[in-house]
């Protein structure tokens, strides 16, 4: 697990500062909140954060941290690496694939899980910096998630 974080970390650090931060479009970060699989039975609920930055037009990288609780016995951190592909000939729909580590506590036990998934979304601009992005989720171990993401994104090029 601490290896899967110090990895996040360094590829985030490589991405904003080793070779050409100028020659990115862009950063993002975003807050939201998201109902998922994490639970036995029924629905968990969770709050999620996410930094990433914009290669150019149609990819992006990042990586996301939620946190989950079925308001009952489990609760789940879960961080994940992401790569983000924007659909062409549209503003806003995307596909993006995430792996990582889950980790579960319940009745005071602690244990982990590999994570991974596909995720699709679509960002919605509002003015030139902040956004939204609604987005439904697939994959292991949490099986289902649908959320909504506020954030901001900071331009490092003009664009076209």
């Amino acid at each position: 697990m601490k290896q899967f974080l110090a990895a996040c970390l360094l590829l985030l650090a490589g991405l904003f500062s080793a070779a050409n931060v100028s020659a990115l479009d862009g950063a993002f970060a975003g807050i939201g909140a998201e109902a998922n699989g994490y639970s036995r039975e029924g629905t968990a609920a969770g709050a999620m954060l996410s930094l990433g930055a914009d290669l150019n037009q149609r990819f992006a990288a990042g990586v996301r941290a939620t946190f989950s609780h079925n308001f009952d016995t489990i609760a789940a951190v879960e961080p994940l690496a992401f790569f983000r592909y924007r659909l062409p000939f549209l503003a806003g729909p995307f596909v993006q694939a995430e792996a990582g580590a889950s980790v579960f506590l319940e009745d005071g036990d602690a244990y982990t899980a590999f994570s991974g998934g596909i995720c699709a979304g679509w960002r919605l601009a509002i003015g030139s910096n902040f956004y939204i992005e609604p987005s439904v989720r697939g994959g292991f171990p949490f099986a289902w998630g649908a959320g909504l993401t506020a954030g901001y994104k900071l331009q490092m090029r003009s664009e076209k």
